[in-house]
């Protein structure tokens, strides 16, 4: 994994200010945008994620796009169209579970090291990425 593949410390720190608080998904959120991020190119032209979370503010910080839309309804699922293509960027169901499991962790160094594992874990391991409709 390289450096660029993961946000800067202060980025999520960034995000607890604004968030309020360090929480599995507003951090989860920060890696979806950071990974849709990375793979835009020529900007955002539309983007919207599929269910109402916290995981909203991490996905707003990383991408910088007013124009997130917010679907109230369905999964933890980023659409985004950049100038050339479709992405599709979806917590992975072990990701998830781990994120259920924050609250019934017993210490507050638990919660520390699950949060640091989510800022710090290889990007496919806890998100499924396609394009065009192709799982990468």
């Amino acid at each position: 994994m390289t450096h660029s593949e993961l946000p800067s410390p202060k980025l999520f720190s960034a995000l607890a200010v604004q968030h309020g608080h360090y929480c599995p998904m507003s951090t989860l959120g920060l890696r979806i945008g950071w990974a849709a991020q990375r793979r835009l190119v020529g900007g955002t032209k539309s983007a919207i994620y599929k269910i109402q979370t916290c995981a909203v503010d991490g996905i707003r910080l990383a991408l910088d796009f007013g124009g997130l839309q917010v679907d109230t309804k369905e999964r933890h699922r980023l659409l985004i169209s950049d100038q050339k293509n479709n992405w599709i960027i979806e917590l992975r169901p072990e990701a998830l579970k781990l994120a259920a499991s924050y609250r019934s962790l017993d210490s507050e160094s638990e919660r520390d090291a699950l949060l640091k594992t989510f800022r710090t874990a290889p990007e496919n391991s806890l998100l499924l990425i396609g394009q065009n409709g192709s799982e990468q």
